[in-house]
């Protein structure tokens, strides 16, 4: 008898079927965490923009002079280490007394289950379940 070499193809087969399975298990997984991750990012970043407020307005500014700025000036001026460009538009509604901060979601974080972030001057960020 001769001793065979290799891999048949029936052998193959089932380890393509058995990496297709695993794949078609982890993956809806690993897309949800990844969500996550950036909308816990944008949270971050919804923060460190109201601190930034907070500091101005300690400052001496209102929080009017916030209000309709537009995503470039909020990246540039109150949060040049927001890392979640690519993925959130943020802006704010501001009147001389109360903000609302916004992470309005983009491209791929569309597909999130909390969609749009919101935080106020109280520091209450909704949807509430999200935060």
């Amino acid at each position: 008898m001769i001793k065979q070499k290799g891999v048949t193809l029936i052998e193959m087969l089932i380890a393509v079927a058995i990496i297709g399975v695993l794949t078609a298990v982890a993956y809806p997984s690993y897309q949800s965490y990844v969500l996550k991750g950036h909308r816990t990012q944008a949270m971050t970043d919804l923060i460190m923009i109201q601190l930034a407020m907070e500091s101005k307005r300690t400052g001496g500014e209102d929080y009017s002079a916030f209000d309709g700025i537009d995503h470039s000036q909020i990246i540039s001026s109150l949060c040049p280490a927001c890392a979640n460009d690519e993925r959130y538009d943020y802006e704010i509604e501001a009147t001389t007394v109360n903000y609302t901060i916004k992470a309005l979601p983009k491209l791929a974080q569309t597909n999130d289950e909390c969609s749009t972030l919101e935080l106020n001057e109280t520091s209450k960020g909704s949807p509430e379940g999200c935060w």
